[in-house]
């Protein structure tokens, strides 16, 4: 399956994929999460794409928790100057230190644009979200 259909697929499936919780086992498991979790935002706003966020994070990681709150103060003012969003693109994927995955992603609103890095990390149990990062 090459990149490019893998995250068509990721995106048509997102609202289901969600339901599927970490630890993730595979590149595309991760692949379907944080398509998911940015399609979340796009269709149901920053709380819950965060709330999903944080099920399927390292919660015992003092460092990944802060970033999620960080998150979820900062994200909603960042995106309430956009509009209205309509679009979702996966942009790059990356692997780097054999335990992290990033995801990247565009979500286009009627105002700008806002990007999106979702770093997961590979931990005994599996893989689990890392970092929610946006600019």
């Amino acid at each position: 399956m090459t990149r490019l259909t893998g995250w068509a697929l990721a995106l048509l499936v997102a609202p289901v994929a969600v339901a599927a919780d970490a630890p993730y086992r595979t590149r595309d498991d991760m692949r379907l999460a944080s398509g998911a979790l940015i399609r979340l935002l796009l269709q149901e706003g920053p709380s819950r794409a965060l709330s999903a966020a944080r099920a399927n994070s390292h919660r015992d990681d003092p460092k990944v928790q802060a970033n999620l709150e960080w998150a979820t103060q900062t994200l909603p003012a960042r995106l309430a100057h956009l509009g209205s969003c309509h679009r979702v693109t996966p942009r790059d994927e990356a692997q780097f230190a054999s335990s992290f995955m990033r995801f990247y992603f565009v979500l286009d609103c009627d105002q700008g644009q806002r990007q999106f890095m979702l770093t997961y990390r590979r931990k005994n149990d599996g893989w689990r979200l890392n970092q929610f990062y946006f600019d």
